[in-house]
């Protein structure tokens, strides 16, 4: 499958001098996502220095910037408008190349709508033309007159209409409604699509996959946007009534209807709103029942991008009963490399702004924009620029405590150090803080006091880190059971299981009350506290292997299950 393929073309070192991304930053509202976005644009600001993107690239990483709140002045986003502007310029759009055709189109056309639909209102219906005019008559898209139409291109195509539309372009109801049909046509029967429909072509050879279901999904769920309106409008807030003369009261029943209702009212679908959006839910349907927040598909970055589409456009609200947006992030989270760049089939620049564009939530962010709908993303500072200094909190004073620690000297801590130490972690109740001080809380689990090994483990569940699994694994193999609660706790947390795998939260509840399990002698205790160990290990070590990405699967892991419990 050519998936893009012209996303991952760089040409050598830029002649500019190096720049930061200047302005402010907008807010995922989840601290540990703040962080990877702020490592993300850091990764992103270098390579885009040291190697300049071009043609789809180029727009897709200022794309990625301008949703993160870059402003279009930045020397990069505006040597990306004036590229998707040379190429819309004249009467007919001069695509990037042939295969690229609609991917690239999709792209130029995203980024002129968000940055200003009204001055290049021009080049947006070149491009609205030549998309439509490359439209398949089974209303697909493909890369030439002998490939059968496949659905990520189709999905692009369907992208851009949509952008020149709600930029005030002439756009045909006929050509989105033709989109439509070829989608809900040429899926699969259990409710995903293959690449290319009727075929064996791509990664899957036909069958559903991950980044086709929720390409196609979105592209659904957006057509049915532009044919039929939003799935579910918000209720109309009570108004001041207007009074005509005579104290008749004004009323206009169309306002809502203008507002959330179809961009093409005079023209009749062929495709109904409720079968659409059954359409829709069918794909989220395959989404769950092939559950997978790491991705370990070829374009591993590509599927969040299509996932976060469908999920805005689709009012998806929960997965497994917990916010999609957090289930979903957290396992991308677990993509991100050490330097912050998040690798996909195509590169990390290109991966790097697939991820961006999902914590960024930039289909939320449109929705919102055309409806004052979706979240409020805050303001959060430049992360490249310079910041105030504010007077250090108690809290900064306690995290700094732990920093100066000498953790080669952890066994010789008096015990009222130790409780100074708990005190001092289960007093930030900041997640935030608690992200960056994950190598120093890792050093408070080899504390000798298992009361600090039990604060630490606490406070590393809360951080939501994905990559953190390993270590509570090796919390539920602590001598202490106070430790392995907090483990099993941080593991449901981080695995959105409130009930785990069944396990209990009190082991020792047999031996009666608490001064009875406080009497229990040594020997009772560990009776039956191993086999509880053992089996939380082995339930939540079975989940762990089934769910890690794919680059951690080396099998001495699997050899930790054979060594004996710390005793």
């Amino acid at each position: 499958m050519r998936l893009i393929p012209f996303l991952a073309a760089f040409l050598l070192l830029s002649d500019n001098p190096a720049t930061a991304f200047d302005g402010p930053r907008q807010s995922t509202n989840v601290p540990r996502f703040d962080v990877a976005v702020d490592k993300a644009l850091a990764y992103l600001h270098g390579a885009v220095e040291q190697q300049k993107p071009h043609g789809g690239a180029q727009v897709l990483v200022a794309y990625a910037l301008i949703k993160c709140g870059v402003p279009k002045e930045d020397p990069h986003v505006a040597q990306a408008i004036a590229a998707a502007v040379d190429r819309s310029s004249s009467s007919v759009y001069q695509p990037v190349s042939g295969y690229e055709h609609i991917y690239g189109s999709g792209v130029d056309s995203m980024l002129l709508a968000d940055i200003n639909p009204d001055l290049y209102l021009p080049n947006l219906q070149t491009i609205a033309n030549y998309v439509q005019s490359a439209q398949r008559a089974d209303g697909s898209w493909s890369d030439g007159p002998q490939q059968p139409g496949d659905v990520s291109m189709s999905q692009y195509g369907v992208l851009s209409l949509w952008a020149c539309q709600r930029a005030g372009c002439t756009v045909s109801g006929a050509a989105v409604d033709r989109a439509a049909d070829f989608l809900m046509k040429k899926g699969n029967a259990d409710g995903g699509w293959g690449y290319r429909p009727g075929t064996t072509a791509g990664p899957g050879l036909g069958a559903s996959t991950h980044n086709m279901t929720m390409a196609g999904g979105g592209a659904v769920g957006i057509c049915r946007l532009m044919l039929h309106g939003l799935r579910n409008p918000p209720k109309p807030e009570k108004k001041d009534e207007e009074l005509l003369p005579g104290g008749l009261t004004k009323i206009d029943p169309l306002a809502d209807a203008v507002q959330f209702g179809s961009a093409f009212p005079e023209y009749k679908p062929q495709n109904s709103a409720g079968a659409m959006d059954a359409r829709v839910d069918r794909a989220f349907g395959w989404n769950l029942a092939n559950f997978q927040p790491v991705s370990h598909v070829e374009h591993n970055l590509y599927y969040y991008y299509c996932l976060e589409r469908a999920a805005a456009v689709g009012d998806l609200g929960e997965i497994n009963g917990e916010n999609w947006f957090i289930v979903y992030g957290d396992g991308l989270m677990t993509l991100q490399a050490a330097d912050g760049s998040f690798n996909t089939h195509t590169g990390p620049v290109v991966g790097s702004c697939f991820a961006l564009l999902y914590y960024m939530r930039s289909t939320d962010q449109i929705l919102k924009k055309m409806y004052g709908l979706g979240q409020q993303l805050a303001d959060r500072g430049n992360p490249f620029g310079d910041k105030k200094k504010k007077e250090p909190t108690e809290l900064d004073r306690l995290i700094d405590d732990i920093a100066n620690m000498d953790f080669d000297k952890l066994d010789e801590t008096p015990v009222e150090v130790a409780d100074e130490i708990v005190r001092s972690v289960l007093s930030i109740d900041d997640p935030e803080k608690l992200v960056g001080q994950v190598d120093q809380l890792k050093s408070l689990m080899k504390h000798p006091n298992d009361k600090v090994r039990s604060a630490a483990v606490w406070a590393l569940g809360r951080t939501g880190n994905f990559k953190l699994v390993p270590l509570m694994l090796d919390g539920i193999r602590d001598n202490s059971v106070d430790v392995n609660i907090e483990a099993i706790q941080a593991l449901r947390f981080i695995a959105r299981k409130p009930q785990g795998f069944g396990e209990t939260l009190a082991p020792f509840a047999s031996l009666g009350t608490d001064e009875q399990i406080t009497n229990a002698s040594p020997e009772e205790r560990l009776r039956l506290a191993t086999p509880w160990r053992e089996k939380a290990l082995k339930d939540w070590s079975k989940w762990y292997f089934s769910v890690r990405p794919f680059e951690d699967r080396g099998g001495l892991d699997e050899l930790q299950l054979a060594m004996p419990l710390r005793k």
